[in-house]
């Protein structure tokens, strides 16, 4: 397998990044991005309890936006609803969610089962523990600006 080097280099004397650099530097995070979802998708594939990337994201979303019906997902994840439909349908079928019917007037509410949220918690765990793993060795100060530069980096999508 070819491995691509890509790294941050100087900045210029005023701290700014030369057009150049800039585009290295951000071609460098999009392929650290891709590899780190790469891995992901691997590990949930290789071991028994992490969920599939769709289910882990369906499932999350769902316990975390109550009230949440499959056209909301659709919207919020760009899809198209026969997709979410079929995705949610999945999401049944296993068993880790189920339609609340009781609120009336407003579509089909899913929310998760029993089974669903310890699903759901066994995966993140997993995948917790990866990340806890690969930050060994990391300061907390690291640590911490690490968690505001995502933070910062994923609050641009609340603009959209």
């Amino acid at each position: 397998m070819q491995q691509i080097v890509l790294s941050c280099g100087p900045r210029t004397r005023l701290g700014a990044m030369s057009g150049e650099r800039r585009e290295i530097d951000i071609e460098s995070v999009y392929h650290h991005m891709q590899m780190i979802t790469r891995r992901a998708n691997s590990r949930a594939r290789q071991l028994a309890e992490p969920l599939s990337m769709v289910e882990h994201s369906l499932l999350r979303f769902i316990a975390d936006t109550p009230g949440t019906r499959a056209t909301d997902i659709a919207e919020a994840f760009a899809l198209n609803r026969s997709t979410v439909s079929r995705q949610v349908g999945t999401l049944l079928d296993l068993g880790y969610a189920v339609y609340d019917d009781s609120e009336a007037g407003r579509g089909r509410v899913l929310e998760l089962t029993k089974l669903g949220q310890e699903r759901l918690d066994a995966s993140a765990a997993v995948h917790r523990a990866a990340v806890t793993e690969r930050l060994e060795g990391w300061s907390e100060e690291q640590i911490s600006d690490f968690v505001l530069a995502l933070k910062r980096y994923n609050e641009a999508d609340n603009d959209l």
